[in-house]
C-alpha cells in the first residue's frame, strides 16, 4: 500500500498490524513532499481547480456541502477517477 507520511501510518499499531499479517501487507511511503506523486491530490487539484472554481457558491451554500456533493459526482465517474492514477507521474500506482 503507498501511503503518505501521515503520522497515524507510522504509528506503532499500525506497525503492529502489519507486522502480525506476516508479509500479506507492506507499507510505501512517499516522500515528505511529493504532491504530485499522490493521485489524492490530483483529485484535490481537479476539484478545486475545476470543480469549485468554476462554481461559485450561492446564497446559503457552505463550501464542505459543495465540495462533498462534487466528489460525490466524480465518484460517479470510474473512469475517470481510474485517470488520475494513470497520470505520468502516479502511473507507479498502477497499470492504467
Amino acid at each position: 500500500m503507498v501511503v503518505d507520511g501521515l503520522p497515524a501510518h507510522k504509528n506503532t499499531l499500525v506497525k503492529q498490524y502489519i507486522a502480525s499479517i506476516n508479509g500479506k501487507l507492506n507499507l510505501y511511503f512517499l516522500p515528505g513532499y511529493a504532491p504530485n506523486l499522490n493521485s489524492d491530490e490530483l483529485v484535490w487539484s481537479h476539484t478545486k481547480r475545476i470543480r469549485v472554481a468554476r462554481n461559485p457558491l450561492r446564497t446559503g451554500e457552505k463550501l464542505e456541502e459543495q465540495i462533498n456533493n462534487q466528489l460525490q459526482a466524480l465518484a460517479k465517474n470510474p473512469a475517470f477517477v481510474r485517470s488520475f492514477f494513470g497520470h505520468p507521474s502516479a502511473a507507479y500506482i498502477s497499470d492504467c
